[in-house]
């Protein structure tokens, strides 16, 4: 969702902070480094269930390769349950694959980080319609090689489990990909049960809509899966007619293209309509908006025509636009979240902060959901929003 940022070395960044912190002690990714690794395992699946107490209370957070200055140290691990590295990639023929020598440096640093409970989950994700997942997830031998090589570089690195980011197997690439996700599920979880065991983690980020929802096996992959990231964010940006909230909590009744259950609240409850356990599903929330330009002045810019729109971090929204005289601050009573608006700059500006993020997570926690996920740490690197999750989730 942000282009890759020039990032100091991992190998630079890791000496500094072995400098500047004391030997950790020992936990999961020590064992996993050592001879001690099959013995342990049912030990630790018992410590990581005791340290995050079940699924009620699960905060995710995706760490990119492209954080930038936003390095492992900022990371508030004491605020995560599960931190999720983004991303390996599939190829064709299933074999995945770390990206260049930073990225496996960037690996190599984060597996330094004994002295936390988090669990740390390697994702994979190919981008939207990746023939390359639909490759590697269409034959026995492929999802065999796909799991063998994720799993061996979790070991590689020390991680705990694997995040299964396909966007989308809705059978748009091959009408056999929904039942391939599963079989690539069912080939990824039996591989780390007989490699490690059951305490290791397997979990997807999948779509909100319906129309995908309706495609997945439910069923058959919630046997596998540990949780599911929905990513409910996404609802409007330059694909759309007209300005509209990037990650609505209910749908605005005024909406001129009339989309009703279009909003996170009606996604995350179908979701929870479907055979799976409602603890299992986590609501996504976004540490970034969308901003529109050209955009008149009516209605303070909402629903209002655009000429075009771009995302922009909450850093950069609180930091550099918010506070700024000419926009001002508005808020939607059925969405609950805020948009900035400029009549100078004829730009609108839809986005999540503390208020909205604590609706969500208060909306999570009381319905029986497991948690909340967040896209993406570093574009908040004040952790503002994920202290504000883990807070009113731990409340």
């Amino acid at each position: 969702m942000t282009e890759k940022d020039t990032r100091t070395s991992g190998d630079e960044r890791a000496s500094k902070r072995t400098a500047q912190t004391s030997t950790p002690v020992s936990s999961r990714r020590a064992f996993l480094r050592g001879t001690g690794m099959v013995m342990a395992t049912a030990a630790l699946g018992s410590r990581e269930v005791n340290a995050h107490g079940g699924y009620g209370n699960r905060v995710v957070g995706y760490y990119p390769a492209w954080a930038g200055e936003y390095t492992p140290e900022d990371v508030p691990y004491d605020k995560l349950t599960h931190l999720n590295y983004a991303f390996l990639e599939p190829q064709s023929d299933g074999t995945v694959v770390v990206g260049d020598a930073s990225e496996k440096a960037l690996l190599r640093e984060l597996s330094a980080y004994d002295d936390t409970d988090t669990v740390f989950i390697l994702s994979i994700s190919g981008g939207w319609y990746p023939q390359e997942y639909s490759d590697a997830a269409a034959t026995a031998e492929s999802r065999k090689r796909f799991a063998e090589t994720a799993v061996d570089i979790m070991e590689e690195y020390s991680f705990d489990g694997l995040d299964l980011d396909w966007e989308y197997p809705d059978g748009t690439t091959r009408d056999a990909d929904p039942h391939n996700f599963t079989l690539l599920l069912e080939a990824c979880r039996n591989e780390l049960d007989s490699r490690f065991g059951s305490w290791t983690h397997l979990t997807m980020a999948a779509s909100p809509s319906p129309n995908i929802v309706d495609a997945y096996e439910v069923g058959a992959m919630g046997e596998y899966l540990d949780h599911v990231n929905v990513m409910t964010y996404d609802y409007h940006g330059d694909w759309s007619n007209d300005t509209n909230f990037n990650a609505p909590f209910a749908p605005p009744t005024e909406d001129p293209d009339g989309q009703q259950n279009w909003s996170a609240s009606d996604h995350m409850a179908y979701w929870g309509s479907k055979p799976i356990a409602k603890e299992k599903l986590l609501m996504g929330m976004p540490f970034y908006g969308r901003s529109f330009s050209g955009v008149a002045s009516s209605n303070d810019g909402l629903f209002n025509p655009f000429d075009s729109s771009t995302s922009e971090t909450y850093y950069d929204i609180r930091e550099n636009i918010a506070p700024q005289p000419d926009y001002e601050r508005h808020w939607h009573p059925d969405a609950k979240v805020p948009w900035l608006y400029s009549e100078t700059e004829s730009t609108f500006i839809s986005y999540d902060d503390t208020d909205s993020i604590s609706n969500k997570v208060d909306y999570a926690k009381n319905n029986g959901f497991g948690g909340a996920m967040c896209w993406e740490l570093s574009q908040d690197p004040s952790n503002t929003l994920i202290g504000v999750m883990h807070d009113r989730l731990h409340a």
